[in-house]
């Protein structure tokens, strides 16, 4: 969110504000913070799509974490794994012919049909789901989604990988509302890595930024960019798995590797230098606002400076004597850094 614009009702510039309130949804309260701008010449309050749209996704990221409301990107996930389109997804389902296609665009489920899209999670009730359509496929299309089906031998979320990156696997206020993303991570490490002054390019300096873009990213649209958990430790906010993930990026996958450079101070400090090009296409048009905002910022930022600057926020000062996971709704908007 810009931090001022020009007001609509004069000449004059409109600061943005926010404030902690209470919004009902479907008979429900949730606490957010709401955002606004206000006038510095005449006063007016106003709203903005980027305001509204923060201000609701909180409301409903909030409710189908309570609920077990399938996200989005988990209809996205679901349906690209047996390769159909929404509308079949919606067949098999018994729903009607756009509803998938909307609940991927944000609507939000109803709670009869998010129970069954999550029990379909399970190959083995998809597959049942899938027999119950059957005649809505040519043969040989069948045998494929048969197939796929009976190949995922577990559910969705426990054969993903993505559980040795995480201590999340599903969207919740610890993952900023998003699937933990591994692609995501590598390609924001080497974006970082390539972008930013070499000697500099220690763990320490990369746990940081990648924590300040997921949560700022959180902070301008309500969700993170990498779907990362964060702990806070007295270095520091880091990923919760943060060695895991280096390790992984340098042994198994080879898109980064160590290295040692002298620093100015004689010392040898390991870093990161990428030994693959990344790739921006993966982000949103949202996300790489971030992103270039936080290389621009702390390109030639030191760790250390990167590590004390990370002590000033509410969640290190708050969680870092107990090492707590840091929740994104809780903490991001409190997030001294503006978009």
């Amino acid at each position: 969110m810009e931090t001022n614009r020009d007001c609509p009702f004069c000449n004059g510039k409109a600061i943005l504000k926010s404030l902690v309130e209470i919004k009902e949804f479907k008979k429900e309260a949730f606490q957010i913070k709401a955002f606004f701008y206000k006038c510095e010449k005449c006063g007016e309050e106003f709203t903005t799509t980027n305001t509204d749209e923060v201000t609701i996704n909180q409301v409903y990221n909030q409710y189908r974490e309570k609920h077990g409301i399938p996200f989005p990107e988990e209809l996205t996930k679901l349906r690209e794994i047996y390769g159909l389109s929404a509308q079949k997804m919606a067949q098999i389902f018994g729903f009607g012919i756009n509803t998938y296609s909307n609940y991927e665009k944000g609507e939000m489920p109803t709670s009869a049909n998010a129970k069954l899209i999550s029990s379909g999670k399970n190959p083995q009730i998809f597959l049942s789901f899938l027999e119950q359509s059957k005649d809505q496929f040519p043969a040989k299309k069948y045998q494929k989604l048969e197939a796929i089906a009976k190949s995922q031998q577990i559910s969705i979320e426990e054969n993903d990988t993505v559980c040795n990156f995480n201590w999340y696997s599903v969207p919740n206020k610890f993952t900023g509302y998003c699937i933990p993303n591994p692609d995501k991570v590598a390609n924001l490490l080497l974006y970082f890595i390539t972008e930013c002054k070499p000697e500099y390019n220690d763990k320490l300096k990369l746990n940081k930024m990648l924590f300040y873009a997921d949560f700022l990213n959180y902070k301008s649209t309500g969700k993170s960019i990498s779907g990362i958990s964060y702990r806070a430790i007295p270095y520091g906010p880091v990923p919760s798995k943060y060695d895991f993930i280096f390790a992984h990026f340098t042994e198994q996958n080879e898109i980064i590797e160590s290295v040692f450079i002298k620093a100015e101070d004689s010392k040898i400090n390991e870093c990161f230098k990428s030994i693959k090009p990344f790739d921006l296409s993966i982000f949103t048009e949202e996300e790489l606002k971030t992103i270039r905002h936080i290389i621009e910022l702390f390109k030639n930022t030191p760790s250390w400076d990167l590590v004390e600057l990370s002590h000033t926020e509410k969640a290190c000062i708050e969680l870092n004597k107990e090492r707590e996971i840091i929740s994104y709704q809780e903490y991001a908007f409190d997030l001294s850094l503006e978009l």
